[in-house]
């Protein structure tokens, strides 16, 4: 109840005319992760696929085409915006420069406790080991000549938020009473790979296999996971799909050193933040 309250509070104070509280069948896109190790079959931070991995991983195939992005969070040390359950990202597409992107994004227990909101890009159920994360997210793009990652200037970055009304309404307040302790957490290269499943049940859905690791290598440690997205109309083969690939992922049984969210994962592996 405290999480719901706290949520609804939220976005009491960022209503505009026009805006409804939300619903489950609002809940349109669905994501499926499952977290994996690799033990030995991929180099650190790989950045292509080896014959090991591919082998162990035979129920899938991957193309070999690398996406890169590279990923860093702000909040206060004591984590002021994670305590009103908002997330802020920065996304550099180091592939596609111009898919770079700046996120808020809103998270709760259940559909009701957003309250009521308007002007959101997406509106998703997260699922982790069968547990539903939902969440509520609004999406600016930016230059990465504007914004350098590895040092980011928090005041360009809610300079830009502020083209958005919605996104400004939501962070304001926090960031008013807070910028000057303001700071990002360390930056997360990500290595992703499209594919499908061979199982000609679930061809037809579209894979992505993704490693991120810090960009500075300290700690050494790695992030992997399989994960697909598609509709809530398509629920039921989604959730089949998802029990065989995890069955498949567990039966590899390479032990895995990060579970759960990546979000919480890198805000965890930043020492600057009070855990």
């Amino acid at each position: 109840m405290k999480t719901h309250l706290l949520v609804i509070g939220l976005v009491s104070l960022c209503l505009h005319s026009g805006a409804y509280a939300l619903s489950p069948n609002q809940f349109t896109s669905l994501e499926y992760h499952v977290n994996t190790g690799v033990a030995s079959t991929l180099p650190y931070a790989a950045d292509q696929l080896t014959p090991d991995f591919t082998n162990a991983f035979s129920f899938i195939t991957l193309e070999e085409e690398l996406s890169i992005k590279l990923v860093t969070f702000i909040d206060t040390p004591n984590r002021d915006f994670n305590a009103k359950h908002i997330n802020i990202r920065v996304r550099e597409n180091v592939t596609t420069p111009r898919k770079s992107k700046i996120t808020i994004k809103l998270r709760a227990d259940n559909p009701q406790a957003f309250g009521e909101l308007s002007g959101y890009k997406k509106a998703e159920v997260d699922y982790t080991e069968g547990n539903a994360a939902y969440s509520v997210s609004y999406d600016l793009p930016y230059s990465p000549n504007d914004i350098d990652i590895q040092h980011v200037n928090i005041a360009t970055v809610f300079d830009i938020i502020k083209r958005n009304q919605a996104m400004w309404d939501i962070v304001s307040d926090i960031y008013n009473q807070h910028k000057q302790d303001l700071i990002q957490t360390v930056v997360m290269r990500t290595h992703g790979w499209d594919g499908f499943v061979k199982d000609k049940r679930f061809n037809d859905v579209e894979m992505e296999f993704q490693i991120w690791t810090p960009y500075y290598r300290k700690p050494r440690i790695t992030f992997a996971e399989f994960s697909f997205k598609g509709s809530d109309g398509d629920k039921a083969r989604l959730d089949e799909a998802y029990q065989y690939i995890n069955q498949q992922v567990k039966a590899v049984g390479f032990d895995s050193s990060h579970q759960g969210s990546k979000t919480n994962s890198t805000f965890t592996i930043t020492e600057a933040f009070n855990q």
